[in-house]
């Protein structure tokens, strides 16, 4: 036969954008708190990610992120690579580029064992507990000892020196991405996660729809995902209990940053 659909690069696109569906629904089964991505309209490989915190150092910051899969996601080896689109001050972000290490915990991408949700895991980790994420080994004394190399030397020596400084510093940065936190999407993809301020004639009648028995019942998993997210940041900070519960010691104790998975 002169044509066979497996074959084609038009079938390997298709089984991939079954796997990267499957990612997203692991995603939402993890229902992981204050942190929320989406595969672009225009390719599955590129993810929309946005986090707001709620306690700790980085208390009222919200950042934006991309997500790339590698071209053979979820085969191979190659790890993913995660930019900040917002200004973020951390030891393992790169100030020039904004990029995240991921080499603390993700050694390689080992398929059916690493999902796109560890990928946010490790995220929250890192801002819930930053002190922890740096801490290249423990004294039998209890002691920290801090990592000698990361992304951004600066914040290392910051956090690792003077805390009350480091606190000072991404809490500016927090101020900084609430002014900003409405401004324009700088995507025209339609998955594009678009924040905007509470609204209680347009947003109050969309949570009813939400939270009516006809909504749940008619909702599932295969239900196309929303484009857009709607979100509302009070302007006293609130300490959140399920986040506070998920910034227990994230790293283990030899020093390798990893963070807590199921």
């Amino acid at each position: 036969m002169w044509f066979s659909w497996n074959n084609t690069e038009q079938s390997i696109a298709v089984r991939q954008g079954y796997q990267v569906l499957a990612e997203y629904q692991l995603l939402e089964q993890e229902q992981l708190k204050n942190i929320y991505a989406i595969s672009s309209y225009a390719s599955a490989l590129h993810w929309f990610g946005v986090i707001f915190i709620h306690s700790g150092f980085y208390a009222g910051s919200m950042f934006r992120f991309s997500i790339i899969l590698p071209d053979n996601f979820p085969n191979g080896t190659s790890l993913p690579t995660i930019i900040f689109t917002t200004t973020c001050y951390h030891p393992h972000i790169r100030p020039q580029t904004q990029s995240l290490d991921l080499t603390p915990f993700f050694t390689g991408w080992r398929k059916d064992h690493y999902h796109v949700w560890h990928l946010l895991k490790y995220i929250q980790a890192i801002f819930a507990d930053p002190e922890g994420s740096i801490c290249a080994t423990v004294t039998p004394s209890g002691d920290r000892v801090c990592l000698e190399e990361a992304y951004n030397l600066d914040a290392l020596a910051m956090l690792s020196n003077d805390r009350v400084a480091s606190i000072k510093k991404v809490q500016e940065l927090a101020l900084f991405t609430k002014k900003h936190m409405y401004d324009r999407p700088t995507s025209n993809d339609p998955h594009y996660i678009v924040i905007e301020p509470f609204c209680s004639e347009r947003h109050t009648k969309i949570m009813e729809q939400l939270n009516s028995l006809s909504c749940k019942e008619g909702t599932s998993m295969e239900t196309s995902p929303p484009a857009q997210c709607f979100a509302r940041i009070d302007s006293s900070r609130q300490m959140n209990e399920e986040e506070a519960q998920q910034s227990a010691k994230l790293f283990a104790k030899n020093g390798k940053a990893a963070a807590a998975l199921q």
